[in-house]
């Protein structure tokens, strides 16, 4: 996604309307992360977050969408959304440690099934059209034969039928964790959808550079699911997450010239030769 120049007057003028009591945010600042686009800022003593609008937005993502995700979860595992207005979402801020390491296995699983067991939100996450836009959106010189061989098989063998269908938050890492005092809370939701659950499993295996099954296993035991079927549903999952990881890489090298891009596509697309 290529996100715009922060747009300050239109974001005040948001502010203004739906934060009467401010008249003006003071000590906006960019907030740290690999996708960008988000900036903190205060009113008084209350903190709050806002999202604008990326220029080019992926298949299925947009600040509307992210908004009534969180309408549908508040109160509970997200921050309380204030607004979604003029290309703007402004969440408030969750205050809270964020570490550089996943929680305890057991925190973390129960954060999922809590998760998993809300109602769905009512649009699917579909992979295919994200993966095509990727494809479209990266340096042409990086387009590998590789990787038009695999969405080629991905578009043949179709997205796996999932094992139980449950709302997503699709990106789960320490970044998006938050230790606050009323318990781990996740941020971003901005490619939250409906989805099977064994996709959100193996999207946080390979993003975490989980080398066990540990969290497999401690997610069958808690939601009473065969633990072979589970592996097995995740493991059909894996190579589609891998290559959403590797396409994104590519599109956020093109987009900042950053090389740590380069580098982390480089090691997913490894994992795919090395499989293939």
């Amino acid at each position: 996604m290529q996100f715009n120049k922060p747009n300050n007057s239109t974001l005040q003028s948001v502010i203004k309307q739906y934060l009467p009591a401010a008249q003006a945010a003071g000590c906006v600042s960019a907030l740290e992360g690999l996708s960008g686009g988000s900036l903190h800022f205060s009113l008084g003593e209350d903190e709050y977050v806002a999202r604008e609008q990326p220029d080019s937005p992926m298949p299925g993502v947009s600040l509307k969408r992210q908004y009534r995700a969180l309408m549908h979860l508040t109160p509970g595992i997200g921050p309380r959304p204030v607004c979604q207005a003029k290309g703007w979402l402004i969440v408030e801020w969750l205050n809270g440690e964020v570490k550089s390491e996943l929680p305890s296995l057991q925190s973390l699983t129960s954060l999922l099934y809590d998760l998993h067991h809300h109602a769905c939100f009512g649009w699917r996450i579909s992979l295919l059209p994200v993966l095509e836009h990727y494809w479209l959106s990266a340096a042409p010189e990086r387009r590998t034969l590789l990787w038009l061989r695999l969405l080629k098989k991905m578009k043949r063998r179709g997205e796996p039928k999932p094992l139980r269908l449950a709302p997503l938050h699709m990106d789960v890492h320490p970044g998006n964790l938050v230790r606050s005092p009323a318990g781990l809370k996740l941020i971003d939701w901005e490619y939250a959808g409906d989805g099977d659950i064994a996709l959100e499993l193996a999207a946080i295996m390979a993003a975490n550079n989980m080398g066990d099954d540990s969290l497999i296993k401690a997610y069958a035991q808690l939601s009473h699911i065969s633990l072979e079927t589970l592996t097995r549903q995740v493991a059909r999952w894996r190579p589609w997450v891998i290559i959403l990881m590797a396409s994104w890489y590519e599109c956020r090298w093109r987009q900042t010239q950053d090389r740590i891009f380069i580098t982390l596509a480089d090691e997913a697309w490894r994992l795919l030769r090395d499989k293939n």
